[in-house]
Formats: structure tokens, sequence, C-alpha cells
């Protein structure tokens, strides 16, 4: 009943110019008499009577009622709008592709008496068909209309500021070169000679920075990226550049003043070409498996791993654990964790929540490993026809009138998010080329009780398949020593519809 009168629910807009009532005869007073009746003949509950008098319809700026209108539609007050004319809406192409984007987008009807526009029959729904494709060309033309400006600007030695000016920099609203910022200016100056003559590494740069308490200008923290892409910018020498970090990058000279010598920049650059390096990505090692899950509470980083070597009398002792990345800019509070704590932390958060529950539709039990119930390549595929047999009897159920379409839709959805996880083990095994361990496909349904069962590469496939990220923190309490480990929230993969399990 609510949404029916929420539909019902009318904008009457007017609008009039002082030149047009003198000409035409257009008054405010006869098209609110006319849209009323429409209304009226046609059963709708008018919510507001908008009305602009005396004001030009060849934008939308500077007309208060037409923002008002603009404002109940997208807060649901107003569900459908009535005009007398279209031009009495707007005279402006692009103005009308808004409002009819804004009005497909919060699902409102419009309707124009002179037209016989009513998006409620056939032919109105076309006519916003039309509008739409006219605003998909406009886009189209907007697009390539900006990349030949911008193009041109470059080559004609202006810099491209979408917000902000280079640091260093700054650019005025509507000042179209860049002017020299001294403040700024001068911690480039310190960072290229730091790097160029001083010997100092990127890291190195930016914790000196940090410690300053020097802010980047966006008021954020230096790290070595930010570093790394402040020396390669052209614009400290004076040019501009296009397309940066692609290969179709290009540079031209600028019409603002550089600030850093040519020989300078060019020896910064031949050493960032010097100094990089190109290690290939190791996997973690298995005694590590929480890698790459860990997330700073207090800074929203993450953890990288390290690993210690203590000598003792009669051997060393191995240890490992996990730092926040931000803590190595002095930038992040958060304290190291050995890895022990980490996973007592993980076992106890598990303990707070409900049993994690793997896929039981998969129907893959947990077994001892022998030649009959192994899962091989060919009885995941098996497991695939059944899927599809499935699917295949449901929707006959739907066209028998059996289910409803929101009983198809939600059995199809189940039966997609088995099929991909069968068809992705299926595809590792046949890159691999070798049998699967039922032990390696699922736990027992209480996962806290079966966690100290598997071996680590087991608790490291565990995390890769089912875990998103850990949120975890590690601080010191009062009168204490040794960090105090939580975790905060686990993301689960498969509990994306429920979002998060937080601790309590």
């Amino acid at each position: 009943m609510g949404d029916t009168l929420l539909k019902l629910e009318t904008g009457i807009y007017l609008r009039v110019s002082t030149e047009e009532q003198a000409q035409e005869g257009f008054s405010i007073r006869a098209q609110e008499q006319k849209l009323k009746d429409y209304a009226q003949i046609k059963e709708w509950s008018i919510y507001k009577i908008y009305a602009d008098e005396g004001i030009s319809g060849k934008d939308i700026c500077g007309r208060p009622a037409i923002k008002e209108l603009i404002n109940d539609i997208q807060t649901n007050l107003v569900k459908n709008v009535l005009v007398f004319k279209i031009d009495r809406l707007t005279r402006s192409t692009a103005d009308l592709i808004y409002l009819v984007d804004l009005f497909n987008q919060y699902h409102c009807a419009f309707n124009s008496l002179m037209e016989s526009i009513d998006t409620q029959t056939a032919s109105g729904r076309m006519f916003l068909k039309i509008i739409g494709l006219f605003a998909e060309f406009e886009r189209e033309n907007m697009i390539e209309r900006t990349r030949v400006g911008v193009e041109r600007k470059v080559k004609e030695g202006y810099s491209l500021c979408a917000s902000h000016a280079s640091y260093g920099f700054n650019r005025p609203k509507n000042q179209k070169i860049q002017t020299i910022n001294q403040k700024e200016a001068a911690i480039v100056q310190e960072i290229f000679e730091m790097y160029g003559e001083r010997g100092f590494n990127l890291t190195d740069i930016a914790r000196r920075l940090n410690l300053r308490g020097v802010k980047t200008k966006y008021g954020k923290t230096w790290d070595s990226t930010k570093i790394r892409r402040l020396i390669q910018n052209v614009n400290y020498i004076g040019n501009v550049r296009h397309h940066i970090r692609t290969e179709n990058e290009t540079t031209y000279d600028g019409l603002h003043e550089g600030f850093i010598e040519q020989k300078l920049f060019d020896r910064a650059q031949a050493l960032l070409l010097t100094n990089k390096r190109n290690v290939a990505k190791r996997p973690p090692k298995d005694t590590n498996y929480f890698s790459g899950f860990l997330v700073c509470r207090l800074c929203g980083y993450r953890l990288k791993t390290y690993n210690t070597r203590k000598k003792l009398k009669t051997r060393y002792l191995y240890t490992s654990g996990y730092t926040c990345m931000n803590k190595t800019l002095k930038t992040c509070t958060c304290k190291s964790m050995s890895h022990k704590k980490v996973e007592k932390a993980f076992l106890q958060y598990l303990s707070q929540i409900a049993d994690f529950n793997i896929d039981k539709n998969l129907d893959i039990q947990h077994q001892k490993p022998n030649k009959n119930n192994l899962l091989t390549t060919k009885t995941l595929k098996s497991k695939l026809k059944v899927f599809q047999v499935k699917e295949h009897e449901s929707l006959n159920l739907y066209i028998n009138n059996e289910i409803s379409f929101a009983e198809y839709h939600k059995i199809k959805k189940q039966l997609d998010r088995n099929r991909l996880i069968i068809s992705t083990e299926i595809e590792r095994l046949e890159q691999e080329k070798i049998n699967i361990n039922p032990n390696e496909i699922e736990l027992d349904l209480n996962l806290q009780k079966n966690w100290n069962k598997l071996d680590y590469s087991e608790r490291r496939r565990f995390l890769r398949e089912f875990v998103q990220r850990i949120v975890i923190s590690s601080i010191t309490e009062e009168d204490g020593f040794f960090g105090v480990v939580d975790i905060a929230m686990v993301e689960f993969k498969c509990e994306k519809e429920s979002s998060f399990f937080s601790s309590t």
C-alpha cells in the first residue's frame, strides 16, 4: 500500500520567463491549473508544486525551484514529475540528458502535457531510450574532446593539474601556469640532493621526512613509492608530460619555471635505473602461513614478515613474526608480533564466533585417503555434470510454475558458486597434474578443533582459499613490556553476504 502511494507522489514543475509571458501568454497560473487537472484525471497525488517565475530556461543553475525538485527526487519524496512542456524543464540538451539520467537512477517517472510524453506508456519509454542514446553519444564526444584538449594543452606547455599541482608548485584557481611554492621547493631540492649526491635510499629519505613531520601535498606521510615518483617528475626541470608511466609517455617544454638543475635531475634518474632491483617474488615459508593476510588495525597497512636468528651456546634459535610496513617509516606505533602470538590470537578469535562452515552443498566429506575416495579430476568433473543436471531440473520447475523466480535465482546462484569452486580446483589439478588429497579440500565443519590437525602447508592452503584478510594489532598495555596481540576482525571469502565476523 505504501509503495503504491509513493509511486503516485507527483511533483509539478512550472517555469516562465518575463519575456515569454509577455509574448506568448504563458503564465504560471495557467500552467498550474492545466497540470492540476491532468494529474486529477490520472488520479495522481500531488506532492508539491515547484515554480520558477521570471527565470530563463537556458540552464538549471540559479533556479531554486528545480534544485528543490532534484533534492526531493534524490530523497525519494517525488516519484513522478509533470511539466507543461519539455522546454519548461530546460532548454539545454545537456541539462535534459542530466535530468533524464536522474529520473532513471531514482526510478522517477516523467510526463510532459503538450508533447504527450508519459513514461508509463510505451511511447514515453521510447522517448527516454532515445534521450539515453543521445546521452551516450554526448558522453563519448565529451571523452574524445577531453582527450584531444588534454593533448593540446600538454603540447602547448601547460601542466596537467587535475586537483593539485605537483609538490613544490602552486596553481591557484583560474591560473593556467603553475608557480613555485618556495617552502615545498626547498624540500624537493633536499630530496634530490639526498638521493643524487649524498647516497640516501628512497626509504631512508621517506623516514627522515616523516620524522620531521613533513607531509605530502595531500597531507599524507611519505614512503619510497612517493619519493620515487617525485624524483621522476619532469616538472622540476621545467618540462610537462602526458600518458605518465605508460609506453605512450611524452615530454614537452613547459611554460612554467623549473628549479632543479638538469645535471642533478639526470644523475637521480641514472641512479634509479642502476638501483632498480628485479627480484622475483618468492612465496613465504610454510611456517609463516599468515604472511599476506595480516592488516594493521591502527593504520590499515599490511604487515610484512621478518625472521631472526639468535646464537645460543650450542645452537641457533630461529624465530619469525610480523611487523607493520609503516613502522619502518616510524609513522605507526603498532608493535611487532611473533608468529606464535598471532596464531594464539587467531584461535582465540575463532572461539568467540560461531563454527566456520564450509559450503556443505559441495558434498565432499573428510575421509581417509584410499583408492576409492581420492578426489581426482575425473570425480570433480562428474560433480560438474551433477550441478548441470540440477540447474536444468530447477529451470523446468520454474517453467512449470512449481517454484518462483526468486527461488530459481537462489538455486542457480548457489549452483554457480559450487561450480566455480570445482572448476577452479580442476584447473589447478590439470596444471599441476597431481591428485588431490581430500584432507586438502575440506576441513571438518568446526575449524577450531581441526586447526591443530593440519600441517603448515595445509594451514596456508586454507587461509588462501577462505580468508580475505585479518585485521590485527599489538599494543603495549600500561605497566607492561611486551605487546598484547588482538584480532579485531577476520574477513572470510565465502561469507561475503554476511560481510564480516567481528569479535565482540
